[in-house]
């Protein structure tokens, strides 16, 4: 191997990785649905779109952890990852991973010139007490995984804080009115939604992502060196893999290779290195006289170590944080049950999307990645505060008051790379209930002033809404058995800000079988509908 060709290895891991982040911009630029002829919403593209999400050994194995049992899409997509790392080392990192790929960019616009110092070391090892700490609340299904793994954290942030903006910014270049909430520019532009997005929580995202780009004012790849747990568990599984990092006996011991790691791999004497850290990004060959330091498959120990000495206080420590978590959340008034001990008591703003596990399971196997928030239609699921209580923040929920969820719609299943949302048809939706609504009196015009309406009527996808005489006067009233709470009535209740008619989330009844409710819908009683031939009568 000469020193053209290690230059080309360094080259080609570039082209790689720039080749990796552009196909996850790509896929989550496809999370787009489009309305077919017939007016099904349909994915953009065929691709998986949550790829990334799926590869992800952390996501997977704290889903699992935390859910008790096998996620089968999950380990199809994770465990080639797996082998690969126990195989090749820890190149996802260096390779595929597109927050490392966005954070070697930043370095490079931002801190190019940086004074060329041997890296700070001290920090290296908290990575594997916050993987302990994430493992420990999987173990007792209360995980905050969705916190640290990058690729999690990336696509929110760009769902969150980026699409929004970037709509916004194409809608005034494009110098094109915004009829209601319609953007016109971007309508037939197949990567942008058609409507404008809103989303909560946007800056606390994109603080999040950009503390972690600065970061790397300290040194290169704070984040990777030292706090992601993904990295630490592709560290872990490493340990024995057949990539070797080689120095010969040309070695000066001048430490340019040290001061080039981006991974402070390379310990105190430079024909040794720390081999769970190595991310195999070439750098060390380029400082080095040609042929000096070679990186290829081998057996050899020499200069190979795997530093696991981990504190075993410091263990301790983050068991007990991870284990306080689990307290604090398992804890909370929104995990207590109600008196059927079926259905836990909870906001009753808490409406899931369709499809969505019963809660417990929901909350241990949902990744907080918000793909099903950035292709919902309507922009109506948005991410929770505290609705579900210290365990569910940052989950999916639906508030109809933004947006329905419409009918002809099941994009969220499609999307959702650990089945938090379990599959589903359009056709099922009729007796997936994810709550109900209530018409309130007081406000209602028909109740309170004997005005004609009947908007709830009319756009109701489900005919939930049913009319009897009352004082002799025609009124709306809500057939549970037929409601599901999808919200499109108090979208276009005209009684605004807040509806006459509204959706709550004691409709829910995902603890039922799908065979129950759909036994629940046929059971339907059809009570009569008076529905009025013209307004006032």
């Amino acid at each position: 191997m000469n020193m053209k060709s290690l230059l080309n290895m360094q080259t080609l891991r570039r082209i790689i990785q720039s080749v990796f982040l552009l196909w996850f911009v790509f896929l989550f630029l496809s999370t787009i649905g489009r309305s077919d002829p017939q007016g099904n919403m349909t994915p953009m593209s065929r691709a998986p779109v949550d790829f990334f999400l799926r590869i992800d050994p952390l996501i997977g194995a704290t889903a699992m952890l935390a859910a008790r049992k096998i996620i089968t899409i999950s380990l199809l997509y994770a465990l080639p990852i797996v082998v690969l790392t126990i195989v090749f080392g820890r190149f996802f990192c260096g390779w595929i991973c597109p927050l490392g790929a966005i954070l070697d960019a930043a370095d490079h616009a931002f801190w190019r010139k940086r004074r060329k110092v041997l890296p700070d070391m001290r920090y290296k090892k908290l990575k594997y007490y916050v993987l302990i700490a994430v493992a420990v609340t999987a173990l007792f299904s209360a995980q905050i995984a969705y916190l640290f793994d990058p690729i999690s954290l990336l696509t929110r942030a760009f769902t969150f804080a980026f699409i929004g903006p970037a709509q916004m910014a194409l809608a005034a270049l494009g110098g094109l009115p915004v009829v209601g909430d319609r953007l016109q520019f971007l309508s037939a532009n197949r990567f942008m939604p058609e409507s404008q997005l809103f989303f909560r929580m946007n800056l606390v995202a994109f603080l999040i992502l950009a503390g972690i780009v600065a970061a790397n004012a300290f040194s290169r790849r704070f984040w990777c060196r030292n706090l992601c747990p993904l990295g630490a568990l592709l560290g872990l599984l490493s340990k024995f893999s057949m990539m070797r990092r080689i120095v010969s006996g040309g070695c000066a011991d001048c430490a340019l290779c040290a001061r080039e790691c981006k991974m402070a791999a390379i310990l105190e004497n430079p024909m040794e290195y720390d081999a769970p850290e190595c991310i195999y990004c070439y750098n060390c060959t380029r400082s080095c006289q040609p042929l000096v330091t070679v990186i290829r498959p081998g057996f050899s120990s020499e200069g190979y170590t795997a530093d696991y000495d981990l504190n075993r206080r410091r263990v301790l420590q983050s068991a007990a944080l991870g284990l306080v978590w689990v307290a604090a959340a398992k804890t909370h008034v929104s995990a207590k049950r109600s008196r059927d001990s079926e259905i836990k008591t909870s906001s009753p703003q808490l409406i899931r999307p369709p499809g969505a596990m019963e809660e417990e399971e929901f909350l241990a196997t949902c990744t907080r990645c918000s793909q099903c928030m950035k292709v919902c239609p309507t922009n109506g699921l948005q991410p929770a505060l505290l609705e579900a209580g210290l365990e569910g923040i940052w989950t999916p929920i639906l508030i109809p008051q933004i947006g329905e969820c419409t009918q002809k719609c099941n994009l969220c299943q499609a999307v959702c790379p650990t089945q938090a949302i379990q599959p589903f048809t359009v056709k099922e939706k009729d007796y997936l209930f994810i709550g109900m609504a209530i018409i309130d009196r007081s406000s209602c015009w028909v109740w309170n002033s004997d005005k004609p309406c009947l908007v709830c009527d009319e756009v109701c996808a489900y005919n939930a809404v049913y009319w009897k005489k009352v004082d002799g006067v025609s009124r709306p009233f809500v057939n549970d058995h037929k409601c599901t709470g999808c919200g499109i009535c108090e979208q276009h209740c005209p009684i605004q800000p807040q509806s006459a008619i509204r959706a709550f989330s004691f409709g829910d009844r995902r603890h039922w079988t799908r065979e129950t409710q759909k036994r629940f819908r046929d059971q339907a009683v059809e009570l009569g509908e008076e529905r009025p031939k013209q307004a006032g009568t």
